[in-house]
């Protein structure tokens, strides 16, 4: 139990820094010996709290862009429910593979896509089709993989054009509403353990607290780093786990 107290406060302080990492919770959960959609469905009430906490600290440094956010998180809550029952309906192994080309794509394109783009750390205004697009997609993938609203909202923010630094603020308040949106479908099936999930969402939250005050003193350019990083590491972790072992998420 300590490992995965741990390793929920790791993914936290991730999810506070670079609003990616809480795909790692899941099977650290399925280690501990939930179900699947048991981990799934507990993930996400945890990345709930989560979402909360970071917004708070977020917006006390006013980095949020409101607007953003609220178009994107409504997309997300419309969604996530859909994206909960899917889960039950298509092969895990189907979809790790379309998560992580998405991933790696996203990834490459963080780390080179100035090169190639003339990219500037300058956001490029988001808009609102765009903004919705981007939320419903994130809800169905957080409902779909469980793998939390960040973790899915920076990486198309960042195609869409924002910059890192806009892209992990705007992610933080969008979490709250894909990943609630994504627990009440699970809730509704029996797939959240909530006396796990109490201990984790204290865990996670102490964790994302500190990836969030780390956040404020990353440069930009390192920033950028971090998060296609971050992404092409799951990314190929995910493809490790399709060919060595055949498992999906």
């Amino acid at each position: 139990m300590l490992a995965v107290l741990a390793g929920t406060s790791a993914v936290g302080v991730s999810i506070g820094l670079v609003g990616i990492g809480g795909i790692f919770l899941i099977p650290l959960l399925v280690w501990f010996g939930l179900p699947l959609e048991t981990a799934i469905g507990t993930s996400l009430l945890t990345f709930t709290v989560a979402g909360v906490v970071a917004t708070i600290v977020y917006a006390m440094h006013g980095s949020i862009d409101w607007r953003a956010a609220l178009i994107t998180s409504a997309g997300s809550l419309a969604s996530g429910a859909f994206g909960a029952k899917l889960s039950a309906m298509l092969p895990d192994r189907t979809v790790t593979a379309c998560f992580a080309t998405f991933l790696l794509l996203t990834g490459l394109f963080a780390l080179f896509g100035r090169r190639f783009f003339g990219h500037t750390e300058t956001s490029r205004p988001l808009s609102v089709p765009i903004l919705v697009v981007c939320g419903i997609l994130t809800g169905i993938g957080s409902g779909l993989t469980g793998v939390g609203g960040p973790a899915l909202l920076v990486p198309l923010l960042l195609l869409a054009g924002a910059s890192p630094a806009v892209a992990v603020a705007i992610s933080q308040p969008n979490a709250i509403f894909s990943a609630a949106s994504g627990a009440t479908g699970h809730i509704l099936l029996g797939h959240v353990d909530f006396h796990l999930a109490g201990y984790l969402s204290v865990f996670c939250a102490i964790g994302v607290v500190a990836g969030a005050i780390a956040y404020r003193y990353v440069s930009a350019e390192r920033l950028r780093t971090i998060v296609g990083v971050a992404v092409l590491g799951l990314a190929v972790w995910l493809i490790g786990k399709l060919l060595v072992a055949g498992e999906g998420l």
